[in-house]
């Protein structure tokens, strides 16, 4: 289900959301949410010389023209979204921003960016602010945003609306405290296989700032109020197809020998050896004084680990004349490999 909330800030000026790349074109910014609160800003551009903004949203016009809230669910699950800035600020104008207003109901909305965005040329920046006001200690609640490949319907926008991007903060309890960077991939939405963790102390009522960078590379690094959570390359963190597969047509050799090393063949084990006990008499061992053959039977030394015994025989090892090294499976272009999505 769509229940999250978000908001953005500034790259360069104060209230635009720069942006960098990712290796997708993108056509749309959705924000879904639930329960909380939260100011939001979202923007995109391309880093060169001077950023190319596809997306900056400061919630202080024409809102219900550019946003669309969404339908997927009826009319008693869905909660109302409310253009406020909440409980506390500084200055209420810049401080507004959307809220999902409404607890334990479905809240998404979405709209449009002003053109296509694409990291094929440069860094792609996603950044934005979130605000989870009504934080107690059984909160659970998100703020994600959603870039959407292609035309989407504003009013059916919902949780099985494909993306192309999912980012933001989950939060709920104690345990779970993440950000959330998801990447669909062949119909499939992929998760980072490590979590992004956030300090439990990161999880309060306050404002803060969520930013996602990624590179024409393939590199990423997530931030969280200008502190690095995660970084790498999108290929290592997530389940993307490799650039090269093993070559199902081929398999190890029958006749390959990767056993480096042989007993010896002419070796042979020693005359006697399998007659030395393992064990043996102590020689040192005394009768007791006050030991009594009638009573107490023939006594009979303790016995002990015999010094010359040496354990099971085993041919000394040489090296295999035979020996071809470890066998590499071949590898061959993978054809999934598709970078450029």
């Amino acid at each position: 289900a769509e229940a999250r909330r978000s908001s953005a800030p500034p790259i360069g000026s104060r209230r635009a959301l720069g942006s960098r790349q990712f290796r997708r074109c993108i056509h749309h910014i959705a924000i879904a949410t639930m329960q909380t609160l939260r100011r939001t800003l979202l923007a995109l551009a391309l880093a060169t010389v001077q950023a190319k903004v596809y997306f900056k949203e400061t919630f202080d016009k024409d809102i219900p023209k550019r946003w669309t809230p969404s339908e997927w669910k009826d009319a008693d699950s869905t909660g109302k979204w409310v253009h406020t800035a909440g409980k506390w600020f500084v200055d209420e104008a810049l401080a507004k921003g959307m809220q999902a207003s409404e607890d334990m109901k479905f809240h998404s909305i979405s709209a449009p960016l002003d053109s296509k965005a694409s990291t094929e040329k440069g860094t792609l920046v996603l950044q934005y602010t979130v605000k989870h006001e009504k934080k107690d200690y059984a909160f659970c609640g998100g703020g994600y945003v959603k870039l959407l490949p292609g035309k989407v319907d504003g009013k059916t926008f919902g949780g099985d609306t494909p993306y192309s991007i999912m980012f933001g903060p989950d939060l709920c309890g104690y345990d779970i405290s993440r950000v959330h960077l998801i990447f669909e991939h062949g119909g499939e939405n992929l998760l980072k296989e490590e979590e992004i963790k956030l300090d439990y102390a990161d999880k309060d009522e306050f404002t803060h700032l969520y930013t996602l960078v990624l590179e024409k590379d393939g590199s990423y690094e997530v931030f969280f109020d200008q502190v690095s959570k995660a970084s790498g390359n999108i290929v290592d963190g997530w389940a993307f197809p490799d650039k090269e597969i093993k070559d199902p047509d081929q398999s190890k050799p029958e006749d390959w020998v990767d056993t480096k090393k042989i007993p010896d063949p002419e070796s042979a084990k020693p005359e006697g050896y399998d007659d030395i006990p393992a064990e043996i008499p102590d020689p040192e061992a005394e009768t007791p004084e006050d030991w009594d053959e009638e009573e107490d039977g023939e006594w009979e030394p303790p016995m002990i680990d015999n010094p010359e015994y040496k354990g099971e025989w085993k041919a000394p090892m040489i090296e295999n004349p035979d020996y071809k090294g470890a066998w590499v499976h071949p590898m061959i272009p993978n054809k999934a490999y598709a970078p450029e999505t």
